[in-house]
């Protein structure tokens, strides 16, 4: 949506809209970022991995650790059988993923076990592709 058709809809100016979504960005609040259709890249592959972890009472830090890690789009604390649930984009397809989850997750010293979950299909799943993932 436009600044123009935001300020109409909102009944205020555009400057108004450009100040507060200034002010939103800056506060970490909104983001703006453009998204891809995964569908439309034949050799994209979205993942979900879960993990177990040897936390020590660390697990914030650990999840850190793995969300800053290439290829993960985002990764987060999860009640069941496993503790982090990351999502994984690998635009290269089978081999990047094999190698995020032989090379990135497992040689981390508390990541004790993993099991990946490859999406097959998806609706309405636009992504953002994650920094370190190599442009399509």
């Amino acid at each position: 949506m436009s600044i123009g058709e935001m300020a109409k809809r909102l009944d205020v100016t555009a400057p108004t809209v450009r100040k507060r979504i200034k002010l939103l960005e800056k506060t970490g609040i909104f983001n703006v970022s453009g998204l891809i259709d995964p569908s439309r890249h034949q050799e994209m592959i979205t993942a979900l991995v879960a993990m177990s972890v040897r936390s020590e009472g660390k697990l914030d830090q650990i999840l850190d650790k793995i969300a800053r890690l290439p290829n993960v789009a985002w990764a987060g604390v999860v009640a069941g059988r496993y503790d982090i649930i990351a999502e994984v984009i690998c635009v290269e397809g089978k081999e990047e993923l094999y190698r995020f989850t032989t090379e990135a997750i497992l040689k981390m010293a508390n990541v004790v076990r993993s099991e990946t979950f490859i999406l097959l299909r998806a609706k309405n799943n636009w992504l953002r592709l994650p920094e370190g993932v190599k442009a399509i």
